[in-house]
């Protein structure tokens, strides 16, 4: 039998010999390479779920932002001043922010009080990096977080009725709190791009998410819910106001349907 010895010392008449053959060693190197293929997927799977609640409580502090701005501005969602310059990230230029872009450069809009170098891990997912490239000004940078079109304008653009052209610069601005008919199942912000998930995200056609994510809701809850399986989203009429994802930012009648 070929194995491998390991010879204690003598005492007295006895001698402890301890042996393994090469079989049992390669059992044992097999069944510790299977535990570790078992391990790795689940703390890999345990590290995303906690950054994922990372993510959650982010939304979540960005939601009682929101509520002290609309408690400031008479239960007003927050929107762009039009002709106002707002500072941005990496940058000492200050930029205008037309009123859809809001969507995606809400952060823009509280630059002063929680500027974007000071606050860069409430503004992103963990794992997500947002550097200016050397020799260049980096003056457009989102957050990992969108936030919904519906509640920058008012819900006649999403009721599938035409209306005359005249009426659309009505219709573009913030709508208010207690406009919201179905708070609990409006969503109002929404993690878009989950830089902690390893692997290719799952998204349709239209780039709507095809997994859970985690969703502020306009009653301050958050809740990781699928996208692609909220309410159908409708056309508005609004010129530039038409929005790549048909759920959660076209949602029929606006904050007065519900997503999910």
């Amino acid at each position: 039998m070929i194995g491998v010895g390991v010879h204690s010392s003598q005492y007295g008449k006895n001698t402890i010999r301890v042996a393994f053959t090469i079989i049992e060693i390669l059992v044992s190197v097999g069944i510790v390479a299977l535990l570790i293929g078992i391990l790795l997927p689940i703390l890999g799977n345990a590290r995303d779920q906690s950054r994922e609640l990372v993510s959650a409580v982010n939304l979540r502090s960005i939601g009682q932002i929101f509520e002290m701005y609309a408690d400031n501005s008479k239960g007003l969602y927050p929107a762009p001043v039009p002709g106002r310059f707002y500072p941005t990230p990496h940058s000492n230029i200050q930029m205008t922010i037309s009123h859809w872009e809001a969507s995606n450069l809400w952060h823009n809009l509280f630059a002063d009080a929680y500027p974007w170098e000071e606050n860069e891990q409430m503004y992103l997912a963990p794992g997500a990096e947002r550097h200016a490239n050397e020799g260049t000004v980096l003056t457009t940078v989102f957050s990992s977080f969108q936030y919904s079109a519906s509640f920058l304008g008012q819900p006649k653009i999403w009721s599938e009725t035409d209306f005359p052209s005249t009426e659309w610069p009505q219709l573009e601005r913030s709508v208010r709190q207690s406009m919201v008919r179905y708070p609990s199942g409006k969503a109002l912000m929404w993690d878009v791009e989950m830089p902690y998930i390893r692997r290719p995200l799952e998204r349709d056609r239209f780039n709507n998410l095809l997994e859970k994510t985690p969703i502020l809701f306009a009653d301050q809850h958050v809740e990781s819910r699928i996208p692609a399986e909220a309410n159908p989203g409708v056309t508005n009429w609004a010129p530039y106001a038409a929005h790549s994802h048909p759920y959660l930012h076209n949602t029929r009648n606006g904050v007065f349907g519900r997503d999910y």
